[in-house]
């Protein structure tokens, strides 16, 4: 695949083309160049850093990698780059999402089905084994009140799912923890396939259709909400089995595309955490990067974006930037409501930073969602399981 570089640095690339700028000797033909997406303008088109210059480039129906390398095919105001293959990680992790893509689905048709068996007689007719599958299930969600310090919000994350092979390679961890996500899903899924099948008839009760984006890095955060709740009686039990089965398969691979989407080494991580709120369950997806230190700096920039949906607050996501010790705090709420609630908590805000000796630089809140915009939506033509 070819990418041709456009008109927002034409004068760079001109001038490196011609050698009268640094970059010449970087723009040889045959030259391999670091790539890294960094978004879309409102053209459609993508912008890139490639060997230090920011650029505009036609790459359409194509999924690029956050990451990736370049060759210099042709020099010139317009030059021609060859996209080379990753290495073989990259490989397997691309066939990962390739293979999960298709199944995944939020969190919220699981949990909308958790919710009500906690709340209905129907409960006591499923089988034993997973009657205390469902148990460990919603004992690995956290409460809010567990999420509002800093230890316990650390905590949250780390028993999300994303880390739980990382926690099996530690030493003396020879068992997942009982109260991860993802090895409670792993042990409900199991217990499943040893149910017998369902009988011959049985159908599954009609749900709106859930098409709920990935949790991909090239892709903005999107608040998901509750499902409506599911309304089982005891006729409904192989339907609600069946239901369960295709829920856990669905919620196991959106664990594991996070999973795959999260890079350590280049310090990005999409983390999402149920949380047990006033009659249902919510999610929080968090998107955490960690910048590179500039000059002089010991530490980099931090930049955490999230969202969440809960019926309380209705949709709300935020970007938190940390460049110690300042912070900004950027927030935006679907209802007008809302808004003035998370305004009331400015000076409460404040206080909390300065106690940790941090400075508020910024606080924003706006009525309204994002609009999201990405270049991949193309690609991603259905996400439901």
């Amino acid at each position: 695949m070819i990418i041709q570089p456009t008109s927002l640095a034409a004068q760079l690339w001109a001038g490196a083309a011609a050698g009268t700028t640094a970059a010449a000797e970087s723009w040889r033909v045959g030259t391999l160049l670091t790539a890294r997406v960094i978004g879309q303008n409102d053209l459609g088109k993508l912008l890139l850093e490639i060997g230090g210059l920011t650029v505009e480039a036609d790459a359409a129906g194509t999924q690029l990698p956050p990451q990736f390398q370049v060759r210099v095919l042709t020099q010139g105001a317009q030059p021609q780059l060859e996209v080379l293959p990753g290495n073989v990680d990259e490989r397997v992790a691309m066939q990962g999402l390739r293979e999960r893509l298709p199944q995944q689905n939020g969190y919220a048709p699981l949990l909308g089905v958790l919710a009500a068996l906690g709340r209905r007689p129907v409960a006591r007719l499923l089988p034993a084994p997973l009657r205390a599958a469902l148990a460990t299930l919603e004992a690995s969600i956290n409460k809010p009140a567990e999420v509002s310090s800093p230890i316990g919000m650390k905590e949250a994350i780390a028993r999300s799912g994303t880390f739980l092979e990382a926690h099996l390679a530690e030493p003396k961890q020879a068992t997942p923890a009982a109260d991860d996500f993802k090895a409670a899903l792993l042990a409900l899924r199991r217990t499943l396939a040893d149910l017998p099948a369902a009988r011959p008839g049985a159908a599954t009760a009609p749900r709106p259709t859930f098409d709920t984006p990935p949790p991909l890095a090239q892709r903005p955060l999107v608040a998901q909400a509750r499902a409506p709740e599911v309304v089982a009686t005891e006729d409904d039990v192989d339907g609600l089995v069946g239901q369960l089965r295709v829920d856990t398969r669905a919620a196991l691979s959106r664990v594991e595309i996070a999973q795959l989407e999260s890079q350590p080494q280049a310090g990005l991580w999409m983390v999402e955490i149920p949380l047990a709120g006033a009659g249902g369950y919510d999610v929080l997806q968090l998107r955490i990067e960690e910048g590179k230190p500039g000059p002089g700096e010991a530490d980099g920039p931090w930049t955490v974006g999230f969202a969440i949906d809960p019926p309380a607050l209705g949709a709300v996501q935020g970007e938190i930037q940390l460049r110690v010790p300042r912070v900004s705090v950027r927030l935006w709420a679907q209802h007008a409501a809302t808004v003035t609630r998370l305004e009331t908590e400015f000076v409460s805000l404040r206080r909390l930073l300065e106690k940790s000796g941090l400075v508020l630089d910024q606080f924003v809140c706006v009525h309204g969602l994002p609009v999201p915009t990405t270049a991949y939506s193309a690609v991603l033509l259905e996400a439901r399981a």
